[in-house]
């Protein structure tokens, strides 16, 4: 009688989870609204769990089929989920020689952090020496413009709207604020004389949670999501900037894990997702102590080249601060003299 249980069991579940796998990775591909509560977990926690369950079946019925299904799901788990992308590129780049003499590149260090209204977050990220600094739930205009002096000196540019601000070197050339917003707006011209337009983004909350199986609160989760995906819309916009002269960075917030539809305006809009392009180690930023989801992001226009991406711990209770590098595109060679 138990071998012929183990036998049904050593059929059935394989067959079941195979079911599961193909449904979950058709919603996962499509991204639609009704399905969010489930493309919202992450691709990792999925196969972890059909993994665990295959490897239970495996132990207590045997067969190929468990171990198959084991297989499949270990591979997934390390080929599309970008937690284990970022530890193999961590791995890889650990054992990789950087040639000495090779060539610095114009780098531009982009810094988002999450203050909840305290400095020591804020002190945190500077010393990441960031050239742009994009903070939410910003502390006060005077801890502000202390960090910025010692970051850029005379040079400085703080802009602060409600609990966003964006710092930065160089000059303000126009501004989009509104205390009530989601976002704040800021074109920089640098120094050097290249344009950067820099939104700060904390849209409101899209994350799994326990209870979100619940009809109510499913409910609530794609009202989120239409809204954060007009938010984005609204703010910024699908189309792309090409000018050598203009780059684009969106940071901040975006309360939805990578791979929901929220993002999908910036996809089409032709923005690099800084982490998952170049990331390293483990990006995800949410909750600060044992983060599970990325909630924090920054985003990059195409003639912004991605060198670096990294999460770094916040001293305060907000959550993981992110650091990416990037190469600045080349300067616009001087039309010839007649």
């Amino acid at each position: 009688m138990w071998r012929k249980t183990q036998k049904t069991f050593a059929t059935v579940v394989p067959v079941m989870l195979a079911m599961a796998y193909v449904a979950v990775a058709i919603c996962l591909l499509n991204r639609w609204d009704a399905m969010v509560a489930v493309t919202l977990i992450p691709v990792w926690l999925w196969c972890a769990a059909g993994a665990t369950i295959s490897l239970l079946c495996w132990m207590i019925c045997r067969g190929v089929a468990p171990g198959v299904m084991f297989c499949l799901f270990l591979i997934t788990g390390i080929g599309f989920s970008e937690e284990a992308v970022g530890i193999v590129r961590e791995l890889y780049q650990s054992f990789q020689k950087q040639p000495a003499d090779s060539p610095a590149p114009s780098v531009l260090r982009v810094v988002n952090v999450r203050c909840e209204g305290e400095e020591a977050p804020l002190r945190k990220a500077a010393e990441s020496a960031p050239d742009i600094l994009i903070v939410q739930q910003a502390p006060s205009r005077e801890i502000l413009d202390a960090v910025a002096d010692q970051l850029y000196g005379v040079q400085r540019t703080v802009t602060l709207s409600g609990t966003h601000a964006i710092l930065g070197r160089g000059e303000v050339v126009a501004s989009i604020a509104d205390p009530s917003s989601p976002a704040l707006h800021v074109r920089l011209r640098r120094p050097d004389g290249l344009i950067l337009d820099v939104s700060n983004l904390d849209l409101p909350g899209c994350a799994p949670r326990i209870d979100m199986w619940k009809p109510s609160v499913w409910k609530q989760l794609i009202d989120a999501r239409i809204e954060n995906r007009r938010l984005v819309r609204t703010h910024l916009g699908e189309h792309p900037l090409d000018r050598k002269s203009v780059v684009r960075i969106i940071g901040g917030g975006f309360g939805t894990p990578p791979g929901d539809d929220v993002f999908r305006p910036l996809e089409n809009s032709g923005m690099v997702d800084t982490y998952a392009a170049v990331g390293i180690g483990w990006g995800n930023t949410y909750p600060a102590d044992y983060p599970m989801l990325r909630l924090d992001q920054i985003w990059v226009s195409p003639n912004l080249h991605p060198i670096k991406a990294t999460t770094r711990l916040n001293s305060g209770p907000g959550n993981r601060i992110v650091v990416c590098e990037l190469k600045l595109p080349a300067p616009a060679k001087p039309a010839p003299a007649n």
